[in-house]
């Protein structure tokens, strides 16, 4: 992995980082500036999109991500803050929280999804639309 720390410029030596990588840091300052979202926030509102807006299992959502069950409980805990999404138990099964879009969250989730594309395009290229 590349050293991200200061260095001089006239060191020839030193290591681009990757374009995806740039890419990906670009893409979650994008996020965060343009939409208050983080790159991980993102995902799991696209997640929720994606299975039609309707509810999502929390466990359904960590394996997506492969982030511990303590992480995405912080993350769903400020996606809802922000009106984004709501958790509710699942009525047959008490065990089980499921994750559903607001209004606000589906809107939320489209803008960040043209702002991603539009980047994703610019940095690595036409891609599937």
């Amino acid at each position: 992995m590349s050293d991200m720390s200061d260095s001089d410029p006239s060191d020839t030596t030193r290591r681009r980082l990757p374009t995806i990588l740039l890419t990906l840091g670009h893409l979650h300052g994008e996020l965060r500036a343009l939409h208050g979202l983080s790159l991980p926030g993102y995902l799991v509102l696209g997640a929720v999109a994606e299975a039609g807006g309707g509810p999502v299992p929390v466990a359904r959502l960590t394996a997506f991500l492969r982030e511990s069950g303590t992480r995405m409980t912080s993350l769903l805990k400020g996606l809802q803050a922000a009106g984004l999404i709501e958790r509710d138990r699942r009525a047959a099964d008490r065990r089980t929280v499921e994750v559903t879009l607001t209004d606000a969250g589906r809107a939320r989730f489209a803008d960040a999804e043209r702002t991603a594309r539009a980047l994703l395009r610019g940095s690595l290229g036409p891609g599937p639309s």
